[in-house]
């Protein structure tokens, strides 16, 4: 008997298969690339891309034609992200029918379930003249915390609530704009932003008490690309950038190459296996990363260790990681036109990152200015950090600047009596630890540390001489927005707060004369007569430092270029004083010199003073900083 096999069930199995094998096997997607645009004729070329997707194992990338070559493909473990090296023909990417700047390309991944494609942007190459004067000595720099120094767009105003010192407030690009008059009238020629990338919107929960608490500070970033929705757009900033550029105000960007949220895409599903640090608490126990005597462990953790729960510490010794970063930091420059890069927490990342981080934007832009924070109250510490010098581990970090955060300290301390006039000097003899010790920047506070005017003991006399003490000293000096009228501020957030005039509905108006206290008006005053001084004296700007007198009452110093010299003399005391020394210390060239008053207060009714029999003896009243000039006249 012949047997019948119905075949029907096999065919539905075979259909049922190949359906299943269809949905396991999809097309690759593409969510995101970064960066999204490149420069023909850059330093760095090839660039290296971070694609993040879905279904990219076994991925292909390629590019029609011959200006863009792809290679040295990489794709993760779970197949959601691809890394890519994309050469830009220095040649063949420009045609003279365009005229527009850039040219896009179409990139297509394929796999064996399919393709996809995304565009990559090749711009034109960059003007080798623009970035090249960045920050130098001739620059007085002011920082803002955005959300809190002028509201100027009511439309991006989120979740605002100014009854809340952790929330946001409003502040934005566009209220920067507009209060750039009030900088020029200050004196100001370069400013400071804190962190614009993109934050999350939701505010940070945790068992601390200062929970739950927004990041209108800017230092959570979840898109290194991404421009904060609080403070405008991409368009705001570079208009912004470009406002203050034409009113001689440079821009310093605040970036943050040490960690990330934790809303970060990488939280959830890190690009590699090693692209964090595993979680572990920080000890900042920072002197292990100066001492050539601790332990790797010891030093591993303050390198590696988490800020806290909610910031993924980045892993800079994984190749990827740092490419992505040092190309993150140019992608900036070259976008916006900034300025200069003020880096956070910098000491909490490997030196040899530092180092090729430093030396990466300094090969497409020479002379460009990057600050470093190291929040150290100890010279040889900072010092270790700024480049110019190879330290015990054979690293020369090339780092052009770091804060001076000690000789910050000490003069809070000698001007609200906590310490001796010579402390002053005791600070400086440590000048020759650094690599270029007029390249450094010197702080009279900022966002991390109390106001002056808040300090046990603070009063405005001694806010001024803080000020002055600054202005007249080596280094880059850096005002904390609001300095200038004396704002109190203690421990964050209360040294965050909004700047008054600055929002709508504000009782009164800290930009404008009007609206200003008498006391807010006189340090204004006094400030900015400080800084016209140092704007116009190349010995504040670049002289070397001379000690002249010092003791536990008074400090005595001079400020010396090749064309110019300044005597300057700090009494935080409560009687007149004098600077009083030899003429020869000064090595002046052949002439009768004669010490003319340049200050503010009670100095300018002093009248100008020559030397007798070669010895020097210059009044300072009390509570005050003086400032004499010396003008040589020829015998």
């Amino acid at each position: 008997m012949k047997r019948v096999v119905n075949l029907r069930p096999f065919k539905l199995m075979f259909i049922l298969l190949c359906l299943s094998a269809g949905a396991w096997a999809q097309a690759p997607v593409v969510e995101k690339v970064e960066p999204p645009n490149w420069w023909a004729g850059h330093t760095i070329n090839p660039v290296r891309l971070l694609v993040r997707g879905s279904n990219l194992k076994g991925a292909r990338v390629s590019s029609a034609g011959r200006v863009l070559k792809i290679d040295n493909v990489r794709v993760n473990d779970r197949g959601d992200y691809l890394f890519c090296d994309v050469t830009i023909s220095n040649t063949a990417w420009f045609s003279s029918e365009n005229k527009t700047g850039s040219q896009v390309y179409s990139i297509t991944v394929t796999t064996s379930s399919g393709e996809t494609s995304f565009t990559f942007t090749v711009n034109t190459p960059l003007d080798p003249k623009a970035n090249t004067t960045s920050i130098s000595n001739d620059d007085i720099i002011y920082l803002i915390m955005t959300d809190r120094f002028s509201d100027g767009d009511s439309t991006n105003n989120k979740d605002v609530d100014r009854n809340n010192p952790r929330a946001w407030h409003g502040g934005d690009f566009k209220g920067i704009t507009k209060r750039i008059p009030y900088l020029k009238e200050l004196g100001i020629t370069a400013i400071w932003l804190t962190p614009w990338y993109d934050n999350p919107d939701e505010a940070n929960q945790c068992d601390k008490p200062w929970c739950p608490y927004t990041n209108y500070h800017g230092y959570h970033a979840i898109d290194y690309y991404g421009v904060e929705n609080h403070f405008g757009s991409i368009t705001d900033l570079r208009e912004m950038i470009r406002e203050c550029q034409r009113n001689g105000i440079k821009v310093i960007q605040d970036q943050v190459a040490n960690h990330v949220d934790l809303q970060h895409a990488w939280a959830k599903r890190p690009p590699l296996g090693n692209w964090f640090n595993p979680k572990s608490q920080n000890t900042f126990n920072d002197s292990v990363l100066l001492s050539p005597n601790a332990s790797q462990a010891e030093r591993d953790i303050v390198l590696t260790g988490w800020f806290n729960d909610i910031l993924p510490d980045l892993n800079q010794n994984e190749p990827e990681v740092s490419r992505y970063l040092i190309q993150n930091a140019l992608w900036w420059i070259g976008t916006t036109g900034i300025d200069g890069i003020r880096q956070d927490t910098i000491q909490y990342m490997p030196r040899t990152f530092i180092r090729d981080w430093s030396a990466a934007i300094r090969k497409q832009y020479p002379n460009y200015w990057m600050v470093g924070e190291v929040l150290e109250e100890d010279s040889a510490h900072t010092a270790f950090f700024q480049g110019g010098r190879t330290g015990w581990d054979g690293v020369d970090t090339q780092l052009p600047s770091v804060f001076d955060f000690n000789l910050w300290k000490t003069s809070t301390d000698v001007f609200t009596g906590k310490k001796p006039a010579r402390a002053l000097r005791d600070v400086l003899k440590y000048d020759g630890l650094y690599g270029n010790i007029n390249n450094i920047a010197l702080l009279t506070s900022n966002h991390d540390v109390d106001r002056f005017m808040s300090l046990p003991d603070a009063t405005q006399e001694g806010a001024m001489m803080h000020i002055a003490f600054t202005l007249s000293s080596r280094g880059i000096p850096q005002i904390y927005y609001g300095d200038e009228i004396g704002m109190a501020g203690g421990h964050d957030p209360d040294n965050r707060k909004d700047f008054p005039g600055g929002f709508p509905g504000d009782a009164r108006d800290g930009f404008s004369v009007s609206g200003r206290s008498e006391a807010e008006q006189k340090m204004f005053y006094d400030v900015r007569t400080w800084l016209e001084i140092r704007r116009n004296s190349q010995a504040l700007k670049r002289g070397k430092t001379i000690d002249l007198i010092y003791g536990n009452d008074f400090y005595g110093f001079a400020r010396q270029s090749a064309e110019q010299t300044y005597v300057i003399g700090v009494n935080p005391s409560n009687e007149v004083k004098y600077i009083e020394f030899s003429e020869s210390l000064l090595k002046l060239k052949n002439g009768r010199a004669f010490y003319s008053p340049n200050g503010t207060g009670f100095v300018r009714n002093i009248s100008n003073h020559s030397s007798r029999d070669g010895l020097v003896k210059l009044p300072v009243p009390p509570k005050n900083i003086a400032a004499y000039e010396v003008m040589v006249n020829p015998r």
